[in-house]
């Protein structure tokens, strides 16, 4: 294992996430007070656009790995060892594919599979969330932890607001029964 991180510097990252989370948040909650909207429309969007910058940052993502091509250091050399950029780009496809369905389409049923699939399989396979959890904030490339952090929040407001929708939508089809 490699050099540790500063503490801090980790923590200031996530609170940068933190605070573009919250900017992005309060735009799109703008949006929806400011049109004529049902009950679970803030909610669609904020899944939507939160699918929609997970594939955005995925694409970043995927961008920073090609640059460190030729990186030796530990982390890359690690990172090569996994495999290429096929699961970052799989990962970009779907998640756009998903916010554009909640944004476009007004469909949520996608976007709800997905985003628990996501969170299901992150959280039980362990190169993804237990990874980054174990060696990952201790040893990683600050810009790779940066990207983590925001993959983080974006899939948990995707996931929490589709998930919720869809509670609030089954409440509303079972009122009106």
């Amino acid at each position: 294992m490699g050099e540790l991180n500063d503490g801090g510097v980790v923590l200031v990252l996530f609170l940068m996430v933190a605070a573009i989370a919250y900017a992005l948040f309060t735009a799109v909650s703008f949006y929806a007070e400011s049109t004529p909207s049902t009950s679970t429309s803030l909610l669609r969007l904020l899944s939507g656009w939160a699918n929609v910058g997970n594939s955005v940052t995925h694409v970043l993502l995927i961008v920073y790995t090609l640059a460190n091509g030729n990186n030796n250091s530990e982390y890359w050399i690690e990172e090569r060892k996994l495999g290429g950029i096929e699961g970052p780009v799989f990962l970009a496809i779907l998640n756009l594919a998903a916010g554009i369905s909640s944004l476009l389409y007004n469909s949520m049923l996608f976007p709800l599979g997905w985003n628990s699939f996501v969170i299901a399989a992150g959280t039980f396979l362990p190169v993804v969330w237990p990874r980054f959890l174990a060696e990952g904030i201790a040893t990683w490339p600050y810009t790779i932890i940066f990207v983590w952090f925001l993959i983080f929040a974006f899939e948990l407001t995707a996931f929490t607001c589709s998930v919720t929708h869809f509670a609030l939508s089954a409440k509303g089809a079972k009122k009106n029964m």
